[in-house]
């Protein structure tokens, strides 16, 4: 039996973690979307939004008349998705599930025309078999032809403009950031004292396109193509994000 979690399963279940990184808005889902939709010629569809958080993408999904079901390891982020679809009377589905599950659950085998997986939803485990089991789930729940929209860091990118040291104030909340990058992970380190100090420590994998693109191909998933921001323009070293297009075959 498991005694103590895993940062991400304690971090990402705080209030304090929505209170940071709250500007990660709706309207913000709602333009990558209708992007997404526009640029890979997209008709609505089943829709699976892997490590969904407070499920904002998902909700665009749902109103632009998609069969949407997201799910995350967070209890609370999935409250707050289930809450609001309620208030604005939307059929998305939500459940509570570990990524590294997602290829054992007989429900999910074969069921969705797309797998998202956005904002580096990704990428945290010390072990490279789970992040195998990862991407086996992706694959495990799409159709044949069935795409996977994977949004990842770009390192090159953010070991440049890597930022050591900076002081967020949100609220009553005062949070202290440290970063660095050690042994192919960033790490970033968020220290708060409210009401009673805490400190987590978020940790991701480096990948270039090319080891991420293998990964995935171990798993049948064919990398299509790379595009390097939100607006979908295409990849290079000093882009801002990697978001990998793949197919099943």
């Amino acid at each position: 039996m498991k005694e103590t979690k895993e940062w991400f399963e304690v971090w990402f279940d705080t209030d304090e973690y929505h209170t940071l990184y709250g500007h990660r808005d709706t309207n913000e889902a709602l333009t990558f979307v209708g992007q997404l939709v526009q640029t890979l010629s997209i008709n609505p569809c089943k829709i699976l939004d892997a490590g969904c958080g407070a499920g904002r993408h998902v909700h665009v999904w749902s109103k632009m008349g998609f069969q949407a079901h997201g799910f995350d390891l967070s209890p609370n982020s999935i409250n707050l998705a289930i809450k609001t679809a309620y208030e604005q009377n939307l059929d998305s589905k939500f459940s509570v599930l570990d990524l590294r599950k997602l290829k054992d659950q007989k429900g999910f085998k074969n069921q969705y025309d797309i797998v998202t997986n956005l904002f580096t939803s990704f990428g945290y485990f010390p072990n490279e078999s789970e992040h195998i089991d990862v991407v086996e789930g992706f694959a495990y729940s799409l159709k044949a032809g069935g795409m996977l929209v994977l949004d990842y860091i770009n390192a090159p990118y953010s070991k440049k403009r890597l930022v050591v040291h900076e002081t967020i104030i949100k609220g009553n909340t005062h949070f202290e950031i440290t970063r660095n990058f050690k042994d192919g992970f960033f790490a970033k380190t968020i220290s708060y004292n409210d009401p009673k100090s805490q400190t987590h420590t978020e940790l991701v994998k480096a990948w270039s396109p090319q080891e991420l693109s293998k990964l995935l191909t171990s798993v049948g998933l064919h990398v299509k193509h790379i595009y390097g921001d939100y607006s979908l323009n295409d990849y290079h070293e000093d882009s801002p994000r990697m978001i990998l297009i793949a197919e099943k075959k």
